[in-house]
């Protein structure tokens, strides 16, 4: 069987561009062969929304479930990822792609990646609050975006993330979809098993069969 995989995950780097206000990465090395040790080990500092990362219930909405609570089911299997270049994903659009109950749907509003976190440009990119509406009512499992986050940055009140958490729908950020110019793919985007987390980066692939 022929299959092609694609990384549409952010490199996790001292220097990557991360949420304002959110913590850096940063390694640490506790042991190394250039000081004499038998391995090398890292001490590692990360923000639980670091780079491409699931976002848990807990993350926006007070007492929600926790990240080892969320049900592995959301994070891998058949997906589509719909193109839609535009800041502003809407109802309609959601509409226009038949978007059914039970999918995993990743948005990619960047084809042509004018937007590089490498060199610190965020895609401003945003689900509109009919349109998160519109996804927790159909049940799909989860939404992704090729964005750091599926509401407006300078505003972000929560009501978008609480209005899909609420709705179970777990939400994947910091997507990189621009060579993903199919629809159909098989999605892997576990998070770390955090327990007790509102969240946690994931290495996220895409399979095409």
């Amino acid at each position: 069987m022929n299959m092609r995989i694609i990384d549409i995950s952010q490199e996790i780097r001292s220097d990557m561009t991360v949420y304002p206000g959110d913590p850096r990465f940063h390694s640490h090395q506790v042991s190394s062969f250039k000081q004499g040790g038998i391995c090398e080990v890292s001490e590692l500092t990360i923000g639980s929304h670091c780079g491409t990362h699931i976002d848990a219930p807990l993350h926006m909405i007070p007492g929600g479930a926790t990240l080892e609570k969320m049900p592995l089911d959301c994070f891998i299997g058949p997906c589509r990822v719909l193109t839609l270049p535009t800041s502003v994903v809407t109802e309609k659009m959601l509409i226009e792609h038949d978007v059914k109950a039970g999918e995993r749907i990743l948005l990619r509003t960047d084809p042509k990646a004018v937007y590089t976190p490498k060199n610190g440009e965020f895609n401003p990119a945003v689900l509109s609050v009919r349109a998160a509406q519109y996804l927790a009512q159909t049940g799909v499992k989860l939404v992704g975006i090729d964005a750091p986050t599926v509401e407006n940055m300078e505003i972000c009140d929560g009501e978008i993330h609480r209005t899909l958490l609420s709705g179970g729908v777990a939400i994947l950020e910091g997507l990189l979809l621009d060579k993903a110019d199919k629809e159909n793919y098989y999605l892997s985007a576990l998070p770390l098993s955090l327990t007790g987390e509102n969240g946690a980066p994931c290495r996220a692939v895409l399979v095409e069969e």
